[in-house]
């Protein structure tokens, strides 16, 4: 498999596509999902309007707490 090729499986693999698959991947409602969309607190793409999509690796850096420093 050519190094194109290899990017481009991990990049398909690493995108969420659609609001209620971004709900599921980060164990949210639907509903709260949007909200937390509307109100841009999710790192979320758009292709035109209505297509939306996340990338699982940023979906877990926003969401994961990060460490205060002591």
């Amino acid at each position: 498999m050519s190094d194109d090729a290899t990017e481009s499986r991990k990049l398909k693999d690493d995108l969420v596509w659609g609001t209620q698959a971004i709900a599921d991947y980060i164990g949210k409602s639907l509903t709260e999902t949007q909200y937390l969309i509307r109100i841009r607190k999710l790192p979320i793409g758009r292709l035109g309007k209505k297509q939306i999509f996340a990338s699982k690796q940023q979906l877990q850096r926003h969401l994961t707490p990060k460490a205060t420093a002591a």
